[in-house]
């Protein structure tokens, strides 16, 4: 069980997982592809600093981010080294999105997306929860929800 201060700082990553998930269905239900790419990317982003965070692992940067990520659980075989390539590919697609107005993006980019977030999603939840049952707290049958709706879109 990690310590409280871990355990919060993982919880509120995990509350900032939630809203990208809602932003990201209110997006795609507007078809505003090139906010779903940034929204998927967040959520990644902030499952993997809530697994840092829960081992008390902190990082200040995206690239510390995946740093940490690849050399704590990649590469020990903890989790998939397909997660690591899917976090940086989506922060790439992001770059583009967030930078880059002439860059378009469309359904089948999202879908493509979505395809690879998922499985990194499940698998972080599910790794955390194994660490500590209570970690989703009143997040969890939101978090739930959203990631149903994720993968029946």
């Amino acid at each position: 069980m990690a310590n409280p201060d871990n355990l919060n700082a993982a919880q509120e990553e995990l509350a900032l997982l939630l809203d990208e998930l809602r932003s990201f269905a209110a997006n795609r239900n507007a078809y505003i592809h090139r906010k779903c790419i940034t929204n998927l990317y967040y959520a990644a982003f902030h499952a993997v600093r809530a697994t840092l965070f829960y081992h008390g692992l902190d990082t200040k940067t995206h690239e510390g981010t995946q740093r940490l990520f690849a050399a704590h659980f990649v590469k020990p075989g903890v989790l998939d080294r397909a997660h690591l390539k899917c976090l940086a590919r989506l922060e790439s697609d992001r770059l583009r999105a967030d930078y880059q107005g002439y860059h378009q993006f469309d359904e089948e980019d999202v879908g493509r997306a979505l395809a690879s977030v998922s499985p990194l999603l499940d698998d972080l939840l599910a790794y955390l929860k194994a660490q500590d049952t209570a970690i989703l707290g009143d997040a969890e049958l939101p978090l739930q929800a959203a990631l149903s709706q994720l993968q029946s879109s």
